[in-house]
């Protein structure tokens, strides 16, 4: 695979050349896609753990459904 260093990048619509950055503009890109790349991989996190939860549940109503507990039955008392 050929190494190809990335020779500009693209922010609110507008392309730079790496070589007219600044080296804070450079450090303020990278802090930048470091924080995009944290959100995804905690988007995914998330995912995953919705995925598990989902599953848990389905345990559960299984479980539920197997022992025969039936949920219990509220009986409102009439206001006088």
């Amino acid at each position: 695979m050929e190494n190809n260093p990335i020779q500009e990048v693209t922010f609110d619509g507008e392309t730079y050349s790496i070589e007219n950055l600044t080296p804070r503009a450079i450090e303020s890109f990278n802090t930048l896609f470091k924080g995009q790349q944290k959100l995804n991989d905690l988007a995914i996190e998330v995912r995953l753990a919705q995925a598990g939860i989902s599953g848990l549940s389905q345990d559960l109503r299984n479980i539920l459904k197997e022992d025969k507990i039936k949920p219990t039955v509220k009986v409102e008392e009439e206001k006088e």
